[in-house]
This record gives C-alpha cells, structure tokens and sequence, in this order.
C-alpha cells in the first residue's frame, strides 16, 4: 500500500480549489464512471474474501477505510479546508500491488471574507507497484510505481480540474540494522484544462522508518513543484505509523505540517486496514 502516491492526487484538490473552470465531462458520464468503479470494487472485494491456504506466499486482498484533513491557502489568496473519506481496495504480492481508491471530499473556501463549501465525490486513483530489487542480504530494496487519476470530481464545485492525471514513483529504500532509509523521486503528468495551463508536478523526498513490535513509526520530508503557475513550491514533513492488530486488521495514521507558504498549514489522516 502506496498511501502518499493517493495522497498527492486526492489532496491537490484543496490547491486548486479556487480555480473555476469547465468542464466537458456530463454528470451522466461522471455517474456512469462512479459506478463502474465501485462495481469493480465489490467484484473485487468478492474475490479477495475467498480464503486461500497459499495467500501468505501468494499474496492477500486488503479493504483501507480512512478519513483525514489539510487546511492552508497554499501560496494564494484562498484560504481551504479539505475534509475527506476515502475507500482503497487492493492487492498486495511480494513482487507488485495494484489498488483503487474512492474519495469523498468536503471543501470550505475563504477569501475576501467570503465561504464557500462544497462537496462531493472526488477523483478515482488507480494504482500499481512492483519490486525491482527485492530487500537482500544487504538491505537494499528498489521499488516502482504508477498511478492515473480519473476525472470523476465535479471540477465546477473546484473538488478536481476536471482532467485525466497519470504519475511515476520510484523509491530506494536501505535498511541498517532496525533502521529503513528512504529516497524517493516522482513526476505527475497534469491534465490541462482549456481555460489553464497547469505545471506538471516533480517531487521528492527523503525518510526514515524503525519497527518496534508490531509498530512501523516512520517520519520523512517531501517537497514537489506547485501545480499552480506562480505559486510557491510546497514543502512539508509528516510523521505517521502503521500498527498491526491481528493477522487481519492493522490501523494506520500520519500527521504534516508544511515548511512553507506552499505547504499546509496542518494536515493528518487515519484509517483501518482489513486483510483477506
């Protein structure tokens, strides 16, 4: 489970929030598409619930429910508040993944003494991963991923930009002894609307994780190009966890703060995980 790869497509709505543009998508066709996808997400979920005595070899089906919220002005005049639930069904083998997430958005603009909230379904991320370099004798480990994000978000209520976005990710990852060391680089390719040219979006960043029991405490630095033209590039740190209850339950949580006027003013999140 890749969750900052979701989190930088389902959060970069609160950055874009003031932009109000139009889009060629009909509410019959965002509908169709909402319902495609939660409709591959039962059949899925279908699958993974099958028990199976090789699925610790083979690999396990998994359902993340989680919540959070991000709150800053981001470099512009407005200032939001982006609440958000989101729902990640996936699969997890020891040489790839693949996942989908569906978020729920809920977002409160303020700019000149004046608010404004919507909210809404936002936009469906598909996902996938792979190992290049399975972790050795060494402790060296090389993993990639990509991501599309559909335009499923009303862009009119400023919860998307009405655009097909696709990413890269690649991470490098050293462990020394109970310590993980992380070095990770991405590119997200913007889909521009015709009232807008937005920048592409490069990113990176730089972590360390330790396991105690059966907890992961990670903390790590991330900065990326501002998606809107003029706006300062965002750069923030979080802290978070990943604690395993049982075989099949494991709960996860994070927390951030932006270093800059680009970055959030504060932001966390929480979810569940269920394993099958």
């Amino acid at each position: 489970m890749k969750q900052g790869v979701n989190n930088s497509f389902i959060m970069g709505a609160a950055n874009t929030s003031f932009q109000k543009m139009e889009w060629n998508m009909s509410p019959g066709l965002r509908y169709f598409l909402y319902l495609a996808v939660h409709v591959l997400l039962i059949v899925l979920l279908s699958a993974f619930a099958v028990p199976s005595a090789a699925s610790a070899d083979t690999g396990r089906g998994y359902l993340d429910l989680g919540g959070g919220y991000k709150t800053g002005d981001f470099g512009t005049p407005t200032t939001s508040s982006l609440y958000y639930l989101s729902s990640t069904i996936g699969y997890v083998a020891p040489r790839y993944d693949v996942s989908v997430t569906v978020p729920y958005l809920s977002l409160t603009n303020k700019a000149s003494g004046q608010s404004l909230s919507e909210s809404g379904i936002g936009d469906v991320i598909l996902r996938g991963g792979a190992v290049f370099i399975p972790e050795g004798s060494i402790g060296f480990s090389l993993n990639g991923t990509m991501a599309l994000k559909l335009p499923t978000a009303d862009d009119t209520k400023g919860l998307g930009t009405g655009e097909t976005d696709y990413g890269a990710f690649l991470g490098m990852h050293q462990r020394i002894e109970n310590f993980k060391l992380s070095l990770t680089g991405g590119y997200i390719k913007i889909g521009d609307p015709a009232a807008i040219n937005y920048n592409d979006i490069y990113l990176y960043g730089v972590g360390i994780s330790r396991i105690f029991g059966r907890t992961n405490i990670a903390a790590s630095f991330e900065g990326r190009r501002a998606m809107v033209p003029g706006a300062e590039n965002p750069q923030e740190v979080s802290v978070g966890f990943f604690h395993v209850l049982s075989v099949d339950y494991a709960i996860r949580g994070s927390a951030f703060k932006g270093l800059n006027n680009g970055g959030p003013d504060f932001g966390m999140d929480f979810g569940i995980v269920r394993w099958f």
